[in-house]
């Protein structure tokens, strides 16, 4: 995980100074449905840019066959490449202000924790591990942001292949009669290749099930080592059972190392 630069949480304008703000939760709370609202614009976004644009094809192959004296095909194609344009552009512009709101969110409850540890020293043992199981939600939050992120990914490519083939073999069926249908088949056949191939390859929905079994193991633990159930109820020393929590953690993450090495989690306090 990412040490934010206090400093720079101060210079941003998140902390006023040395002074404790004294509304945390409402800060935290504007900046998560702020992440909310944008999140959603950026799967509206999505669906316009991707499946949205897939029908607008294939609606106006459909439309060239049956009114092809009427509409140039000319002007039909270039409203499409208008929208691919238009909608490809907003979809950038949209991830870096998700990424944004991200940043300062995530900034703000580093700090809001790292305020609330401040009576730990930093040479003590116990609270060094404390504080690691302090930390622990952020890397679990995490894990389940890529879990979410990879299943959006595999869910889109398999709208383009599913939605790719229908619409393909509407224009190949169209492009009996509308010879110049026959590229946009050609075009369609393309894209869903080239999805299915990068569906295989990426395997998001493999990742987001390895991230997700993860999470949920590291919540476990985070819960389980406070109420001393599991592995951890024949500790009677917090010393014993905060240091056996540090080795399950890490264990966990080489874990989804192993399996996923290209999916390597971030560690705590890094």
């Amino acid at each position: 995980m990412e040490r934010v630069d206090t400093a720079g949480i101060v210079g941003g304008g998140v902390l006023a100074g040395d002074r404790q703000p004294p509304d945390w939760e409402r800060r935290i709370a504007e900046r998560s449905e702020q992440h909310y609202r944008a999140r959603m614009v950026q799967r509206l976004l999505l669906a316009w840019a991707v499946p949205g644009n897939l029908l607008l094809i294939g609606t106006a192959a459909m439309a060239l066959s049956l009114w092809v004296s009427a509409i140039p095909a000319g002007v039909v194609f270039a409203l499409a490449v208008a929208s691919m344009a238009a909608s490809a552009r907003f979809v950038y512009q949209q991830h870096f202000k998700v990424r944004a709101v991200e940043s300062e969110l995530r900034a703000l409850e580093y700090a809001y924790r790292e305020n609330m540890l401040d009576e730990l020293g930093s040479g003590d043992l116990l609270g060094t591990h404390r504080r690691y199981r302090a930390q622990l939600p952020d890397l679990v939050e995490r894990y389940r942001g890529e879990a979410r992120r990879d299943r959006s990914k595999d869910n889109v490519l398999q709208a383009v292949v599913i939605g790719g083939s229908i619409i393909a073999a509407t224009v190949a069926a169209v492009s009996v009669s509308v010879v110049d249908a026959r590229w946009v088949a050609v075009a369609l056949c393309l894209v869903v290749a080239v999805a299915a191939a990068f569906a295989g390859h990426a395997k998001f929905r493999d990742r987001a099930v390895a991230c997700q079994q993860t999470a949920d193991a590291l919540d476990r633990e985070y819960e389980s080592v406070e109420l001393r159930v599991g592995r951890y109820r024949r500790f009677d020393s917090e010393h014993e059972a905060y240091a056996e929590f540090a080795d399950a953690v890490e264990a966990l993450r080489a874990e989804q190392v192993r399996r996923l090495p290209s999916t390597a989690g971030e560690g705590i306090g890094q």
